[in-house]
């Protein structure tokens, strides 16, 4: 039975929970760092001859500074900027309202569970305060896209647990969405595997051909991954590798030690009210990255479940996925990575639902919900204060001062030459020249022991010319020099 909430009213909570999110304001990190620049310019390569930076064709993954990006973000700014064209305001704004449609699915799923707008609301402006997703969704990097593909996942095992369309029609979006959990990005490729054997949960003789159906389905959409990792050997274990505490002479003793240390380090709530991820790419350090009110709402969550829902498989899918959530960071030497436990804020949003349907129906409970409500507003004061205090400190980190440095290299129209080799100067000038309507000749990639003519203007990052010439300006690690 829907709430007494007027539908108006839910409407404009909605509404506002939307332009709130997606404008960016002051709550902006200060610049554009260069994985942001570099999935930028590869989408616009993209949306104009469909090849990448590097020539590839249509690209299942995007080669970025000896990475691979993850392809689902970066295609969807490319169809943007085809519209659009190439700022970094339309990326920031696109990756604000993918986050944003993450938590939209997040809505959805509480209105399928509850029929109550007020529920459905609820959890919309909780996650859209929650400032590990609000932060986010002030980035572009490629990781933008995992909240919506883990938020996917759980409404489609909801609809395929429950609906009574054919099995076949159940098992396509369930599979699908763990599939693009895989794609979305690196932690992802060993979290959809994990989730996938996760659903053996919902196994029963009525359900038992569309599990296998969904297991199909999935299977079939990691082929193209499984053979582009067969082709680019290393390609997209050179993450993993560059990232493991696992070296070659650990016992399994050790290794399974030091992972289970890590994944209490990591899934560690109290922290994340607290402080938070330490390495200020998402978050400044400080100030709770998780409300207290959203865990309290969760572990409520988990009561009811386990007291009135004890026998619902999908919930004991979305516990079982939370507990599965840390392995990929614990397999890490970063503690307290934040982009590699997305799932946490998505999946503790999901099991605050039924505390949320709890906390409507008397009086005594919604006195608490009220309680609730000014908890979660003073910690967003906090929060917001500490952010706008220290976010002046990211400056140097999303390399601020590099555009203005670019903007005096192409002043009086001056060609700007890089070297070869030196891709992060390479992937700056070519976004800067693009987001600012300059035409590509202006930016000169020079060949291996090429020199720039005599007076011109060369641009680079940490080493110096390959020929004589004076450096005139420095930005963070960027210089411009002068060519003898």
């Amino acid at each position: 039975m829907a709430s007494g909430l007027p539908r108006a009213l839910a409407l404009a909570a909605v509404l506002a929970a939307g332009l709130y999110f997606v404008w960016l304001g002051p709550a902006a990190p200060p610049g554009f760092i260069r994985d942001e620049a570099s999935v930028s310019y590869n989408a616009y390569t993209l949306s104009q001859n469909l090849h990448d930076q590097n020539g590839g064709l249509t690209p299942l993954y995007i080669k970025s500074f000896g990475d691979y990006k993850s392809p689902l973000f970066v295609y969807v700014l490319a169809g943007v900027f085809r519209i659009t064209g190439p700022s970094k305001h339309v990326a920031l704004a696109t990756a604000g309202l993918v986050v944003f449609a993450a938590i939209l699915v997040l809505g959805l799923l509480a209105w399928r569970l509850t029929r109550s707008r007020f529920v459905t609301v609820a959890t919309v402006v909780l996650a859209a305060l929650t400032p590990w997703l609000f932060e986010l969704g002030r980035t572009a990097y490629d990781t933008v896209i995992e909240p919506l593909t883990i938020a996917l996942v759980m409404l489609a095992a909801h609809w395929g647990y429950s609906s009574h369309r054919h099995w076949l029609v159940r098992a396509a979006p369930l599979g699908l969405a763990l599939a693009a959990l895989s794609y979305s990005y690196a932690a992802g490729r060993l979290l959809s595997p994990l989730w996938a054997a996760a659903l053996v949960v919902f196994v029963s003789r009525d359900r038992l051909r569309w599990l296998l159906a969904t297991w199909g389905v999935y299977v079939v959409a990691m082929i193209p991954l499984v053979v582009y990792a067969f082709v680019h050997s290393g390609a997209l274990s050179a993450r993993y590798q560059s990232t493991t505490f696992i070296t070659g002479g650990m016992s399994r003793w050790t290794i399974v030690r030091d992972f289970w240390a890590h994944y209490v380090h990591d899934a560690d709530l109290g922290h994340w009210v607290v402080s938070g991820d330490p390495k200020p790419y998402i978050h400044v350090h400080g100030a709770a990255q998780l409300f207290i009110a959203t865990v309290a709402l969760a572990a409520v969550g988990v009561v009811v479940v386990l007291v009135r829902r004890g026998d619902d498989p999908f919930w004991a899918f979305v516990i079982a996925a939370l507990v599965l959530s840390p392995a990929p960071a614990a397999l890490t030497v970063d503690r307290y990575y934040s982009l590699r436990l997305l799932p946490i804020p998505v999946l503790l949003t999901v099991l605050a639902i039924p505390a949320l349907d709890l906390l409507r129906r008397d009086w005594a409970p919604r006195i608490a919900l009220c309680g609730l409500a000014l908890l979660v507003a003073a910690q967003y004061w906090q929060w917001l204060h500490n952010y706008n205090l220290n976010n002046g400190g990211r400056v140097t980190l999303f390399e601020a001062q590099v555009p203005p440095l670019l903007e005096r290299g192409f002043s009086g129209g001056r060609t700007v030459y890089i070297d070869h080799d030196d891709v992060y100067a390479q992937t700056m000038a070519l976004w800067y020249a693009v987001s600012h309507g300059l035409p590509a000749a202006r930016v000169s990639i020079l060949p291996d022991g090429g020199r720039p003519p005599k007076g011109s203007t060369a641009f680079g990052r940490f080493q110096t010319c390959d020929y004589p010439c004076t450096h005139f300006a420095e930005a963070d690690t960027y210089w411009l020099a002068r060519a003898h």
